[in-house]
């Protein structure tokens, strides 16, 4: 049996086993999900800080090794994009038009990069659809943007294993279930990857110690949450990381310091644009301008490039001087074709010259619009679930403004369990994935809606990604961090 097929099979003996339930055991797991996940802060913060528990979606998906190490070939040539780009803006006219920044920003970003050919760490979230139970999901990897900065999964991809390994089997009885099936486990740790790059990077810039501060907008009263239980588990694997605003990060001696700790690396949860607000606001930024400075801060300056006109960049071809051939070819692959919006021609999705503000007014069902900097699924706009007249809105709002148009591409449609009326009912959900890879593997964040725009901010769920052990698979991740740094 092909690996697609076992992990169909795994997913199928699981749906199986929840269709059996009854209405009163279907409601006590649901409920025994939603206590455990507030407990474990699978939880995220609404506006006017209303908490909530995350949505976890009882079947998995399955990935094997080899998958996971093809995903990350593919990520790494996109990290090595973006890191070419980034070094040429400011010496090339045609990408700071086409990856432009507020002037205040762009002047803030030249101003605190001073070695562009210094270690440029990254962690990132590629958000794709993917279809890896087919034979041909090769061919079905179609990786649609980049978040690059404040990037959510972290603490939430593992706590989605836990939950299922730690609830919903013993709930189901899986292990009888499936003493058949191939063994599952869980998939590269994201917590562990993130430790790993740090150490890395602290290394790289001579450090000696490895005091880490993960920096969060602590007044927020929107958004994830993982941000301390995220230093909670780097603690238990041995990095001293702390929790700090960062206006609370100060210098001294030439060096950034939190309260009585030199300060080796910084994780920052916020885009540079989030330090100039802060900024006017009278808020003290020296020592977080520091660490830019000092290329101490994870994701360095090349995660503020993150745009989404970014893929007409790395894979529309004006730029391939700047990128490596193999890499310009993973692009034209696996990237959708996308065009900042505005009057103009352009190569149109067959290759042809077209009018672009023709081609979206024509073909409204295979296009998407998309504001070029806002995160969240926020103002993400598919031209087939609306009208013509409502799509020719869209397209006058996006001409004047900054959005791009985006081939659309279909998502994993599967089929999950919801309690809803007194009833156990299967409905269809669209899955996106979320990669976060380095050199030490790949971790994949499961996402789910009914609706077509799908993030947890846009009240979605989350989804358990699990990796299917096979004979002469390598794992492609090194182990977690404890033990490595001497």
């Amino acid at each position: 049996m092909s690996s697609g097929a076992l992990a169909r099979d795994y997913r199928h003996k699981i749906a199986e086993a929840v269709a059996g339930l009854g209405y009163g055991d279907a409601s006590a797991l649901f409920d025994a999900l939603a206590m455990d996940a507030r407990k474990r802060g699978f939880t995220y913060q609404r506006a006017g800080g209303l908490v909530e528990a995350i949505r976890l979606m009882l079947i998995p998906a399955v990935f094997t090794a080899e998958q996971l190490n093809h995903l990350s070939v593919v990520a790494h040539a996109i990290h090595r994009g973006m890191e070419a780009v980034s070094r040429a803006w400011s010496e090339d006219d045609r990408l700071r038009r086409m990856l432009p920044f507020e002037e205040e920003e762009g002047a803030w970003i030249r101003s605190v990069r001073r070695d562009p050919k210094s270690p440029d760490p990254l962690w990132y979230r590629l958000d794709a659809h993917l279809s890896m139970d087919e034979p041909d999901w090769r061919s079905r990897i179609s990786i649609f943007e980049i978040n690059a900065c404040a990037v959510g999964g972290i603490h939430y991809g593992p706590m989605a294993e836990r939950l299922f390994l730690d609830e919903i089997v013993p709930f189901l009885n899986l292990k009888k279930r499936l003493a058949l099936l191939p063994r599952v486990t869980r998939g590269p740790d994201a917590r562990d990857l993130l430790g790993l790059l740090v150490a890395r990077h602290a290394r790289a810039l001579g450090r000696t110690t490895l005091n880490f501060v993960f920096s969060e907008d602590t007044t927020a009263e929107e958004g994830i949450t993982e941000g301390p239980y995220i230093v909670e588990y780097l603690r238990s694997i041995g990095v001293n990381a702390l929790l700090a605003d960062p206006r609370e990060l100060y210098e001294k001696r030439g060096e950034v310091w939190y309260r009585d700790t030199p300060v080796d690396i910084v994780y920052r949860n916020f885009e540079a644009r989030e330090i100039i607000e802060m900024e006017r606001e009278g808020g003290d930024t020296k020592g977080i301008r520091l660490a830019f400075e000092k290329n101490q801060v994870i994701s360095s300056l090349t995660g503020d490039f993150d745009h989404k006109a970014m893929w007409e960049v790395l894979a529309g071809g004006e730029f391939d001087a700047y990128l490596n051939p193999t890499d310009a070819a993973i692009f034209k692959r696996h990237l959708p074709w996308t065009r900042i919006v505005g009057e103009r021609k352009t190569l149109g999705p067959d290759g042809r010259e077209e009018d672009l503000a023709r081609l979206l007014r024509r073909e409204r069902e295979s296009l998407v619009l998309k504001p070029d900097r806002l995160c969240g699924g926020y103002g993400v706009t598919i031209g087939r679930n609306l009208s013509p007249s409502e799509w020719e809105r869209a397209i006058d709002e996006a001409i004047r403004g900054d959005w791009v148009v985006q081939a659309y591409s279909p998502p994993e449609i599967t089929k999950f369990p919801v309690l809803e009326d007194g009833a156990l009912s299967f409905e269809d959900h669209n899955i996106v994935y979320g990669l976060s890879s380095t050199p030490d593997g790949t971790a994949v964040l499961g996402r789910v809606s009914r609706e077509g725009v799908v993030n947890v901010a846009q009240q979605g769920g989350l989804m358990p990604v699990l990796r299917l052990s096979e004979e002469g698979l390598k794992d492609g991740v090194k182990g977690p961090l404890s033990g490595t740094w001497a």
